[in-house]
């Protein structure tokens, strides 16, 4: 569909490029940048040393936590210094709160934007976001569930496939990737 970003063959790579010109080379081209995310984690993953997501290295190097309470259900993470993130796509529209450090990221325009902490983001339902971490950064979403369990709640909140988000917003998508 696209011609693909550069391939990310390592992490000397990734350090002799400045942040802001890594996030922009994800959505180069038009098209889904999902598919351009999901093409830009494969390459990150393959990287040794990479962390990936439900390791015990993802567990110490980013520890989230959860609480799932009276319908809400809480995920807060910390992300280090220099780290390179690829967050899940959101299945539903809430609140994000940026607590802590300054970051560049990859908005669903394409435009990469630096931001410091504390600010509130609204996150609307199929947004996905990739950062570089200039400071330290802790990242909080709260989403409404009726979910009995963490892992229901995850199931229900997020996803790593775009075609599990509902039909009007992959449409309103790929309106937007149009030329």
């Amino acid at each position: 569909m696209n011609t693909p970003i550069a391939p990310i063959n390592d992490f000397n790579q990734i350090l002799r490029t400045s942040p802001e010109d890594l996030l922009s080379q994800v959505h180069k081209k038009r098209g889904f940048i999902w598919e351009e995310i999901n093409l830009f984690s494969k390459q990150l993953s393959a990287i040794e040393g990479a962390v990936v997501h439900h390791t015990p290295e993802m567990e110490k190097d980013f520890p989230l936590q959860h609480d799932l309470t009276d319908g809400l259900y809480t995920r807060e993470v910390f992300m280090p210094k220099g780290s390179l993130v690829v967050s899940f796509i959101h299945k539903q529209n809430h609140p994000s709160f940026f607590m802590s450090g300054e970051m560049s990221i990859l908005l669903d325009t394409g435009e990469v934007k630096r931001i410091k902490a504390p600010m509130k983001v609204m996150t609307e339902v199929g947004t996905q976001r990739v950062a570089y971490m200039h400071e330290d950064c802790t990242w909080v979403c709260v989403y409404k569930t009726d979910a009995p369990t963490i892992e229901e709640a995850e199931k229900e909140v997020y996803t790593t496939d775009y075609r599990e988000l509902p039909e009007h917003i992959i449409l309103n998508k790929l309106l937007l990737c149009q030329d």
